[in-house]
Order: structure tokens, then sequence, then C-alpha cells
């Protein structure tokens, strides 16, 4: 699929014809390939929108105009498009937020063009647009993958329009799991949930924790919403750090620091690359679970931050399925590797 996307991509891209002459956005998140990424050509009239700060600043190296936020069309530096173009993202909601703001940012007789293959449930979402949109889709379908393209007509408002319902998706609201309480939001990997690696993780670290006399500080790196932090709240760290890469995440932990009045120094960065702090404790639930191997670029980047994060003596646990060969890829970068324990299909490892 991916090559035929490709091309399409480009052909929207680098010479989008169905549109009237005007700013082009492109809507960008994890969906899109290394390849993907690749096709469109920097000019003064494409703008990136996306939510992943290592995505941003993949494309930003290429010349291209990009915004990271939380799909906040609002922080545009230009607020009317000629064309949208958007490979469909897997989550519903998120979906329906963007066909919605492309509609509220598109010129008249605009067009925004809908990327993706059957499975993405492309046909779908663009019977769905028509709703916003009050005119018919057009589908064209390359390869395996479609194009579906629908014109803001030249007369049209948004008073009377039929919006999707997109679940509020720009808005935090308040989660319970249990006795946990947090703020989180669609956008979010497991945005309303608490994740089982990451309870079992939670669990190795209070064990770890009490057989030390000073907590010293602990940083969650790939935070989501807090949940790691927050459920040790009760260890008296001296100073407590979090980050993710993505823009929604990072509001989300804030939003859960805050309510818990809990300190913690939240940011967005790429693995935490621009943090120059080194700490006694690295909680990680990593976003590498499928698709692994020692190889594998995403894993070999987050045992090299770990270590390069990590204090003297200094302790990291990664909680990860138990079928992926962590401790094999860590050899390279860690002398001291524990399996501290394997439960429900993880398995907690100690890194030091």
């Amino acid at each position: 699929m991916s090559i035929h996307l490709e091309h399409l991509l480009a052909d929207l891209l680098n010479t989008p014809a169905s549109a009237p002459s005007g700013p082009v956005l492109w809507i960008v998140d994890e969906s899109l390939t290394e390849r993907e990424l690749l096709v469109a050509r920097a000019r003064p009239d494409l703008y990136v929108l996306t939510n992943r700060l290592d995505l941003g600043a993949r494309l930003n190296a290429a010349g291209l105009q990009v915004t990271v936020s939380d799909f906040d069309f609002a922080s545009l530096p230009v607020q009317q498009f000629a064309a949208v173009v958007y490979r469909v993202s897997k989550e519903r909601p998120l979906v329906h937020h963007c066909i919605n703001e492309s509609y509220r940012h598109l010129l008249a007789d605009g067009a925004l063009h809908l990327v993706g293959s059957k499975d993405d449930g492309i046909r779908t979402h663009g019977r769905n647009a028509e709703q916003v949109f009050g005119t018919p889709e057009h589908a064209k379908k390359q390869g395996d993958v479609y194009r579906v393209s629908l014109l803001r007509g030249e007369e049209t408002g948004e008073d009377g329009v039929q919006w999707l319902d997109c679940k509020e998706y720009s808005q935090l609201r308040p989660c319970t799991v249990g006795e946990l309480h947090f703020i989180s939001k669609p956008g979010v990997f497991g945005w309303n949930k608490v994740d089982r690696g990451s309870v079992l993780l939670v669990e190795e670290a209070h064990k770890l924790i009490t057989q030390r006399k000073n907590a010293g500080t602990v940083l969650d790196l790939g935070c989501g919403y807090g949940y790691l932090l927050l459920a040790t709240a009760d260890i008296p760290f001296s100073g407590r750090w979090a980050t993710d890469n993505n823009a929604a995440a990072v509001q989300a932990a804030q939003a859960s620091f805050a309510r818990a009045q809990l300190a913690v120094h939240v940011s967005l960065d790429d693995c935490g690359e621009h943090l120059q702090e080194r700490f006694d404790l690295i909680l990680c639930n990593p976003p590498f679970h499928q698709g692994f191997s020692t190889s594998n670029a995403l894993a070999v980047k987050f045992l090299t931050q770990i270590r390069r994060l990590l204090a003297p003596n200094g302790r990291a646990l990664v909680v990860v399925n138990q079928f992926i060969a962590l401790e094999k890829a860590a050899e390279e970068s860690f002398s001291k590797i524990t399996t501290l324990t394997q439960a429900q299909g993880f398995k907690v490892v100690q890194l030091g």
C-alpha cells in the first residue's frame, strides 16, 4: 500500500491541481511511514500541522513550515487554505475533528483530500464528510488506496452545517479508573484506560524504592497522561520529571499533575533528547511493543537516551511485552540487566 500512497500524497502535495491556487495544509500523524513523510517538496505555500514533535522536526529539517500542536488549527500561521491533505488517522474522534476543522479553514471552492486504504475506513470517512460539506464526495481508487475529495461551495457558510461528532476532541476531561483520578482526552494513547504493563511497572518501582533510603529523582520517559508518576505519588522523590513526544499527552499530563497537586517538570520532547538532568530512576513504558527487533531504530533510540539520562548508580525500569528481546538489545549500553518479573504478557526489565 505504501508505494501507492506515496504517489497519491506526492501528487496532492506537490501538484494540487484540484483546488484553486493558494496555501495548502498537510495534516500529519504517526499513520504516515518514513517514506511517505519524505514525498513533499518544500515551498512557501505548503504548511504542515502535526501532533508529534519528532515528525515535526523531521519535516522542518526538510525545509517545510511546521506547526506542532494537538491539531489546533488556530495555532497555524495561515488560517484559510485552498486545499487540505489528510491521510486519515486511526482514531475516529480525531478524524472527525480534522474534517470539521478543515471545513472551517478552507477557502470558498477549496478541497479536502482524504487519503487511506479500505482498512482505514476511508470510504466511511468520505461519506461522513459529505454531512459537513453538503456536497458529494469524489472517490478515486489507485492501487489499494483511495483518494476522497470534497469541495467547499463558494456560498456556503457555517450556519446549518451538520458537524461530525468528534467527542469534543480538543477538550481535556476527568477520568476515573478504580481509585485513580486523572485528566486525559482522545489523542493520548489509551487515554481513558490503565495499561496492564504500566501497573506491573509501578509495582516493581515500589519494591525497588523500599530497598533504598533515598528515592532521589525520577523521570517518566514517554509519560502519556501521567499514570506512572500519579501511581507513585506516595514515593518521596526529591524531584519528578515527565516528557512525551505527543502534544496531547503533554497537555493531559500537566492537567493530571495539577489536579493531583503533584509537582512535576513536564516537557514536550522527543525521547527526552533536550533534557540535561541525570536521574536516579527512569520509568518507561515505550511505544515499541510491536514489530520489535534488536536492530529496531526506535528501541535503540530509547535505550541510548535512557543510558544518557541515568545518574551514576541509577536504575531504569522498562516494561515491554514478554516476547520482546529487550535484554539482548540492551547489552550494548548496559552492564546490569535483570528481568524482575513476568506476568499477564508483560515483563519488567531493570537496566543499570
